[in-house]
């Protein structure tokens, strides 16, 4: 599959969440920087590149391979994590496929530090993540399909 089919096919699966997704950052508090908010500014990011954008790249093959190999990972996190939150799962789903087979995103923002210490950024036109070397090992990690190289 084409990644302009695939970027089509998310933004109307991503269409059912318009109404329940606010549009702009004013829903943040400006000086939080909580592991939550950052991830959920990120993700609304994501949320309007998808639905406010045309696909204007270079229009790759999609491994479909990997990709439904990604989905079976994003299923295994959920059923662990939060089995019983089907419309979150399917939201975050089309986030994390669109950041790595669209917008060749890391996973997690930029800048984000988590409370181990571990941390995602960029540093000449390049992402890292200092955790990947130790969670990629993970059984079903998402690290896999992550941009961020290993630090």
């Amino acid at each position: 599959m084409k990644s302009s089919e695939l970027f089509l096919k998310l933004q109307k699966r991503m269409e059912q969440y318009k109404s329940k997704v606010k549009p702009d950052n004013d829903c943040f508090y400006e000086n939080d920087t909580s592991i939550q908010s950052i991830v959920s500014k990120y993700n609304l990011e994501s949320f309007n590149e998808i639905m406010n954008s045309s696909y204007e790249e270079v229009d790759d093959e999609v491994n479909e391979e990997e990709l439904k190999d990604l989905i079976h990972r994003i299923d295994n996190y959920f059923s662990l994590y939060a089995p019983d939150d089907e419309k979150f799962k399917e939201f975050i789903k089309i986030i994390s496929i669109y950041l790595v087979f669209i917008a060749k995103k890391p996973l997690h923002p930029p800048g984000i530090r988590f409370s181990n210490g571990t941390t995602v950024y960029e540093k000449d036109d390049y992402y890292y993540c200092t955790g990947k070397k130790v969670f990629i090992n993970d059984e079903l990690s998402l690290c896999k399909y992550c941009i961020a190289r290993c630090e």
